[in-house]
């Protein structure tokens, strides 16, 4: 049997569970939920990458082994390859800088890239809500690193003439 977008959706719910973002809400809903819908009109790969797209980094360091997913975990549960590859182009790596390392990875990657700038718009929406209470920290964020990642992103996708300049969200 072949795997899901909605397989995707619990395996994230399941990998997940007990996560929280940085306001304290539940990380499913709050974040990996809406970059999958907002790649939904992507495509199917689009939306398993979107909704998994943490999961590698955010159970690496579980102390139970059974709840730690890696890349070949990954395919072993039918995750498709496109998606494995989207995950891994988009998963930080211990010790990875942020814009040479990740950011540059994701944008030479056209589904990794298509979701890591859908997080990014995420991320940028979130420093907004930030700004309210430690503005300072917003604008570091903001023009240190979600801003410069964005402009690396979507020169990539400007510059792509096989799967590029697709309508971005």
């Amino acid at each position: 049997m072949a795997f899901t977008v909605p397989d995707a959706h619990l395996l994230a719910l399941e990998a997940l569970e007990g996560q929280v973002d940085r306001q304290g809400r539940d990380y499913y809903l709050s974040h990996l939920r809406p970059i999958a819908e907002a790649l939904r009109p992507f495509g199917a790969h689009a939306e398993m990458a979107g909704v998994l797209h943490d999961i590698v980094e955010g159970t690496r360091d579980d102390p139970d082994p059974g709840r730690r997913y890696d890349l070949d975990r990954l395919r072993a549960l039918g995750v498709p390859e496109p998606v494995v590859e989207a995950i891994d182009a988009v998963t930080r790596r211990p010790g990875e800088p942020y814009i040479s390392g990740l950011i540059r990875r994701a944008a030479a990657h056209p589904l990794g890239r298509l979701v890591e700038l859908a997080d990014n718009r995420h991320n940028l929406a979130e420093v907004a809500e930030l700004a309210a209470t430690d503005p300072d920290k917003a604008r570091t964020l903001r023009e240190g690193r979600y801003r410069p990642a964005r402009r690396i992103l979507l020169a990539a996708e400007a510059a792509d003439g096989v799967h590029g300049r697709r309508v971005l969200v």
